[in-house]
């Protein structure tokens, strides 16, 4: 990217990559005339949205051979995260793959007449390969072949959505030279807490996956960069874009209608990206010398109007008929004892934090992430404690941004010398997580001497008890809704195909 133009261009493609899911859910899933007012209003969202784009005259750019070599780097990396069916796959793939399978070879909304159920779940990153495979259905391709088809879609279309992420990285750390742009790339991918320590010496009880470092701490886990993406990409890959989509384009005008989009694709993640939001919203609301133009232009605008007043509830709408839910709040001391959860702050971030701050201590970005990863781990949502392991993301997007920043930086300035190397000795030792989220795969692939070591064991949800893999319990709750026939979206808006 060369001039503000060309970061133009990456703005207003990042808007329609996070924004066609739910547009392809609202033409899918809603009832006639719903569809149609719901479609309408969003249509003018994304209109006022796309029109106010601007690059914010930013000086740094990314020279146009980093395109390619985003998006070639990306491909690899979703390879390796075994997006695509192609490769071995996370424990969380059978989920995945199943859900993938049931959007391709059911009618949208997609009802599962075993389990008397519709699907409720974070289905926005599989609908648009998914639409895009049903659409080569047309040319009467069998089931199994349609799988395939759609996968090499979903890899691309990851691959399309990573890539994006990369180049709004190095635009976040001002990457203005090849050079510091796939040192960045690398920075990022790389990036995480040392988890190493904790496994090495504070760990409690045998982890659950083999080769997996994240669990250490027990219930509580930040997960590395490369853990979110081999394991949950769906989520990763559009809450990492939205947050550095934020972070470059500071357009508050623009927040209300991003937030439906991010949540009907990451709901867990959707509570960070909106703390950063809320706070930078209100920093520079106190910061505006006229206030009633700042609320007027920035707040009160068409796309913020529409996206909170119409598009949010209708999202909200949806995922609240999910059987699961929130299934309990509990206490953090009631699973963790106060010396781990401060040696897990002290390992995951505040090590980073700590030498950061000298440098970042006033920038609201950096302070908001440092404080929400303190109080992230007191919320325990569900069995999974997932809300910490999901909602942490993009403050840890930050972390990563900032840490690669200050390397770049401090070459200017010699008196953050010593702390630099501090630093990058912290990623080193960092790099041990997803180096092993690497090897674990070569290992297995190396074992078994095949490269497709999938987890599809699941196949459908359409299954009255949907086994946990290797676990055993009921999965089933995580995607259904029981109660689907007296909730307000599955009786009044969503199609009657049931």
């Amino acid at each position: 990217m060369q001039n503000g133009k060309q970061i133009d261009i990456l703005y207003k493609v990042t808007y329609i990559y996070l924004a066609l899911p739910l547009l392809v859910f609202l033409l899918s899933w809603l009832d006639y005339g719903f569809e149609i007012g719901f479609s309408l209003f969003y249509i003018i969202g994304f209109y006022y949205t796309y029109s106010s784009i601007k690059s914010n005259n930013l000086k740094y750019y990314i020279k146009n051979n980093a395109v390619i070599i985003s998006f070639s780097l990306a491909l690899i990396w979703c390879f390796f995260a075994g997006i695509g069916y192609f490769y071995y796959q996370s424990f969380d793939f059978h989920f995945r793959n199943a859900v993938f399978r049931d959007l391709i070879n059911y009618e949208w909304p997609v009802f599962y007449d075993k389990a008397n159920t519709p699907l409720v779940y974070y289905v926005g990153f599989w609908l648009v390969p998914a639409f895009l495979t049903k659409i080569c259905a047309l040319f009467g391709f069998s089931q199994e072949t349609l799988f395939i088809i759609g996968n090499v879609l979903l890899l691309f279309y990851a691959a399309l959505g990573t890539g994006l992420v990369f180049l709004h990285f190095g635009l976040a750390v001002k990457a203005d030279n090849l050079k510091k742009f796939l040192l960045a790339i690398i920075g990022f991918v790389f990036f995480s807490g040392l988890d190493i320590i904790g496994y090495k010496f504070f760990v409690l009880w045998k982890q659950p996956f083999d080769y997996h470092l994240d669990w250490w701490a027990s219930i509580i886990q930040y997960s590395s960069i490369t853990t979110s993406m081999f394991w949950v990409f769906n989520q990763f890959i559009p809450a990492a874009l939205m947050t550095l989509l934020v972070y470059n384009e500071r357009q508050i005008k623009n927040f209300g209608f991003l937030v439906p989009l991010m949540l009907f694709l990451a709901p867990y993640p959707t509570a960070g990206i909106g703390t950063f939001m809320i706070v930078y919203a209100g920093y520079e609301f106190f910061n505006a010398k006229r206030k009633m133009i700042f609320i007027k232009e920035n707040i009160f605008s068409i796309p913020n109007i529409i996206g909170v007043f119409w598009l949010l509830p209708l999202v909200v709408m949806y995922f609240i008929t999910n059987t699961q839910g929130i299934d309990r709040w509990e206490f953090f001391m009631n699973f963790i004892v106060l010396r781990r959860l401060l040696l897990f702050m002290l390992l995951e971030f505040l090590l980073y934090a700590f030498v950061l701050c000298f440098r970042y201590k006033k920038d609201v970005f950096f302070i908001t992430a440092v404080v929400s990863l303190i109080f992230i781990p007191f919320l325990r949502l569900d069995q999974q404690n997932n809300f910490c392991m999901r909602a942490s993301m993009p403050a840890l997007v930050l972390l990563a941004v900032f840490t690669v920043r200050f390397i770049y930086e401090s070459f200017e300035d010699k008196k953050y010398t010593f702390l630099r190397t501090l630093l990058i000795c912290l990623w080193l030792i960092g790099t041990a997580t997803p180096i092993m989220e690497f090897y674990r795969g070569i290992h297995y692939v190396n074992e078994e001497k095949k490269l497709d070591l999938v987890k599809d064991e699941i196949y459908t949800l359409n299954q009255s008890f949907v086994r946990m893999p290797e676990f055993g319990w009921d999965a089933n709750h995580q995607f259904t809704a029981r109660r689907y026939k007296t909730d307000i979206f599955w009786q009044f808006i969503a199609k009657r195909n049931y």
